[in-house]
């Protein structure tokens, strides 16, 4: 008897309105050892349309304003969209937020 090989996956948690984008706190998204931020930001997207605009700019770039935490720092001061991802990293999407 043989089973199905088990594919890692990454816990990726949704702030204020990326949660209710999603219909979720938060996600399993498959996560192969060569996984970037801007790849699971894309594997999201792909499958969760009411966030592809939230997350993706036509340019297939973070969306201004929206925030990428790994393990409590901001990708900015990691390697940005391509940052690699583990599955034991924690994953923060948070929207932009206005106000003033």
């Amino acid at each position: 008897m043989s089973t199905a090989p088990h594919h890692p996956t990454v816990t990726v948690r949704f702030s204020a309105s990326l949660r209710a984008a999603a219909g979720t706190k938060e996600m399993a998204v498959p996560c192969a050892p060569d996984t970037t931020v801007r790849a699971l930001l894309h594997a999201i997207s792909a499958g969760n349309p009411a966030l592809a605009d939230r997350l993706l700019d036509s340019q297939q770039d973070l969306s201004q304003g929206t925030q990428v935490l790994i393990n409590g720092r901001h990708i900015d001061f990691l390697g940005g969209l391509e940052t690699p991802i583990q599955p034991t990293d924690s994953v923060m999407l948070i929207p932009p937020v206005g106000g003033g």
